[in-house]
């Protein structure tokens, strides 16, 4: 994975300025902008998968974006159900057990109990993101069907193909371009809007590089072009 390629090909883009600029607006409007803008970065992991050109899609196709970004929303909703309601259960049944307790012994070991529970369970939820969104996301940009987010085997198979290290470089890349995304509370809190914007670009790339690899398709040639500030 080319991490240097995911944070720069955004400025390989005569018109990034404005396109972020309408990314961060959009990200604004509750609930459906951040759709459409979970539709826009599968279409960045489309073409970093493609190794097909660095320059940002057009914001030219808002419904096509907003449903995509519904389909995969709702695909992943289901694949970290089963986690979730784990952990709502686990938490209303020791919270219940501590309510219903007159003994301070047990309320505390109840507590320390839920923390210890809840704890794992995050950190599953965190391997499980880190292993599986890249490629379900991959899946679902390259091949556009709600059904490929269910095929439990050729997931896996692709999951090994992408190799452990590629992935860990995506999850350390995501640190960091979040880190950048927070760098816009500087400007008054307004500049994190487009610098958080930035930063889902920057992992949607390396999504498409990582997913690239799980489909063993080797790395796409570097860009031959400068930046265009």
């Amino acid at each position: 994975m080319d991490i240097g390629r995911a944070f720069s090909f955004v400025f390989e883009d005569a018109n990034w300025v404005k396109k972020i600029l309408i990314g961060g607006l959009i990200s604004l409007v509750p609930l459906l902008g951040g759709m459409v803008t979970y539709g826009y970065m599968l279409e960045i992991v489309r073409r970093a998968y493609e190794g097909s050109g660095d320059e940002l899609p057009e914001w030219d196709d808002f419904g096509g974006y907003l449903l995509r970004g519904l389909i995969l929303f709702a695909a992943l909703l289901i694949w970290f159900l089963p986690v979730i309601v784990l952990l709502g259960c686990v938490v209303g049944l020791l919270i219940a057990a501590t309510d219903t307790s007159d003994n301070d012994g047990v309320a505390v070991i109840s507590s320390l109990v839920l923390f210890g529970v809840v704890s794992v369970l995050i950190l599953v939820i965190v391997v499980w993101s880190v292993v599986f969104l890249p490629i379900l996301a991959g899946r679902y940009a390259v091949e556009r069907r709600f059904g490929a987010l269910f095929e439990f085997g050729e997931i896996w198979s692709e999951v090994r193909r992408a190799g452990a290290v590629p992935l860990l470089l995506l999850f350390v890349t995501y640190l960091a371009a979040s880190m950048i995304g927070q760098l816009g509370i500087i400007a008054c809190f307004i500049g994190v809007i487009f610098t958080a914007f930035y930063s889902n670009l920057v992992i949607a790339h390396g999504a498409g590089q990582v997913y690239r690899r799980a489909r063993s398709l080797g790395e796409p040639a570097a860009p031959t072009s400068a930046p265009a500030f």
